[in-house]
This record gives structure tokens, sequence and C-alpha cells, in this order.
């Protein structure tokens, strides 16, 4: 009796995302529900661009091979000039890629609602503002994790990835 040849099962990329806080983490998580994809997940508790760098760097050390890729993620408005060595060099790995949303996590959310002025100067809480309304995510708070489940889906994440294409490539590793 033969036996029937399987097809050959591809794995996945498991990329290992470092975030600032728990509103990029709560994306990711969401990301991973919508797409059923694998991912770790490091939050790195707010602060500062440095220390989600700093982070970065003895993770990516101890972790090796252990996975596809590294997305590290952090707010602009948190970012300083003594960091720029340090993006460098961590950006100049293959297997690493940074993004700083500008000017914080708030105006990538609500580019799934609206186009967004990628050179405006707004601030931190205009975006957080104009987030909570009855057509965005009504009752927004930065850590209510619920809030984004309920309000973001595949549709909202394609026209986010249209709105602000330098983070949409995060999702894209998603997709």
């Amino acid at each position: 009796m033969t036996r029937k040849t399987r097809k050959q099962r591809t794995s996945q990329p498991v990329y290992y995302f470092i975030v600032e806080g728990c509103t990029e983490e709560n994306y990711i998580r969401l990301l991973k529900t919508i797409y059923r994809k694998p991912g770790k997940i490091k939050n790195c508790d707010g602060g500062s661009a440095k220390n989600v760098l700093e982070e970065a760097e003895k993770l990516i050390q101890n972790n090796g091979d252990d996975c596809s890729g590294y997305v590290i993620w952090f707010d602009g408005d948190t970012y300083l000039p003594d960091d720029f060595n340090l993006k460098n060099k961590l950006s100049a790995r293959t297997d690493t890629s940074v993004y700083i949303t500008q000017p914080c996590v708030e105006s990538w959310l609500l580019a799934h609602f609206q186009k967004i002025n990628l050179n405006s100067h707004k601030k931190c809480r205009e975006y957080e503002k104009a987030l909570d309304h009855r057509d965005r995510i009504p009752g927004y708070k930065k850590s209510d994790c619920s809030l984004l489940k309920k309000y973001i889906g595949k549709k909202q994440i394609e026209t986010a990835i249209k709105n602000y294409p330098n983070i949409g490539n995060i999702p894209k590793k998603f997709l």
C-alpha cells in the first residue's frame, strides 16, 4: 500500500514587535486576531524612544535568530536627537524595521477613519480629541483595548494604510 504524499507546510514568518506602550501593544494584538498570524510583542511601558530602542537592542542581542524579524515602533514626540545613532544602528540591520508615529500613535489611529495631514504640527491631545467622535472611536481612552476591537476592522486598516503609508507597513507584515 502506498502512502499519499502530503504538501510541505510552509512556516509563517513570526515578527517580534517592540513597542512603546499599551496602545501600540493593543493594536498589534488586534492585528494578530484579525489576520490570525503569529507574533511576539514586547511592551516597553511608555517612557521615551531611547528606552524603546535600548530595550530593542537588548532583546535582539538575547533573542538571536528566534524570529523572522523585528519591528520597533514608538512615538515621535518622545524621539530626541540623542536617539538618532541608536535608531540608525538598529535600522541598518536587515531583519529590523523602525517606525516612528508622528507625533503619536493617535495620529495613526485617526488615519483609520480619515485622511490626515502628515506635515501637521498638531499635538497628541488634538489627535486624541479627534478620535473621540461618534464616527470614529467614541469614548477613546489610550489604554482601553476593547475600543480598538470594537471600531477597527480590516476595512479601517486598509484605509489607514492609504492615509499613512509609512506606518501602514506595520499591518502589511500581517497581510
